[in-house]
């Protein structure tokens, strides 16, 4: 399908169809979807500024719990996508505060930004292709890179659990946990950068 095909297929869907589609596994739909809640993340991100996370930061933690939004998210029981994933930023927001004036998880300080992932592209046609081939390779990576721990974890950390969570959530110690996620962001370091 060419690009400007796939972009009127999808422009469209409605969220919530969209975050169905990214369910089954439809990488344009996921990228199409990310894009569109930017500027929804950053809206609501901005709230929190000037508390004690940088604005990039958390930019980031939001558009990782839209990510994470989009595969909790269950039609059927949620109205519409949209209000689902504003819980699930603000929740992930206050949780990455909170962790962050405590000290407990100074993990927040080696995330990759998602900015340097190219997710947004821009609106020219090239830079959506760029972006949906960067997507592409991040599936590729989660699922030729990484164990099968540590996807578990990558996938919990994502859902806004803490280690101990983890730990508990998985049956192992949170030092596995933590080692699992540390191991993650090596690769995904030395596979995109």
């Amino acid at each position: 399908m060419c690009l400007n095909t796939t972009k009127a297929f999808y422009s469209g869907k409605t969220d919530e169809e969209l975050a169905v589609m990214s369910q089954s596994g439809d990488k344009n739909a996921l990228s199409v979807l990310l894009m569109g809640c930017r500027s929804f993340v950053e809206s609501i991100s901005s709230r929190y500024i000037g508390v004690s996370l940088e604005k990039d930061d958390l930019f980031q933690e939001g558009m990782l719990a839209v990510l994470s939004a989009v595969y909790t998210y269950d039609p059927e029981k949620n109205s519409s996508f949209k209000a689902y994933a504003g819980v699930c930023v603000n929740n992930r927001l206050r949780s990455a505060l909170r962790s962050e004036n405590e000290n407990k998880n100074i993990p927040l300080n080696t995330y990759i930004p998602l900015d340097d992932l190219n997710i947004s592209g821009g609106t020219e046609p090239e830079n959506k292709l760029i972006s949906l081939e960067e997507t592409e390779v991040l599936y590729k990576i989660f699922d030729r890179d990484l164990s099968a721990l540590e996807k578990k974890v990558l996938i919990c950390r994502l859902e806004g659990l803490s280690y101990s969570d983890i730990s508990q959530k998985l049956n192992i110690t949170e030092k596995a946990a933590d080692n699992a996620m540390q191991r993650t962001r090596a690769k995904l370091k030395r596979l995109l950068f």
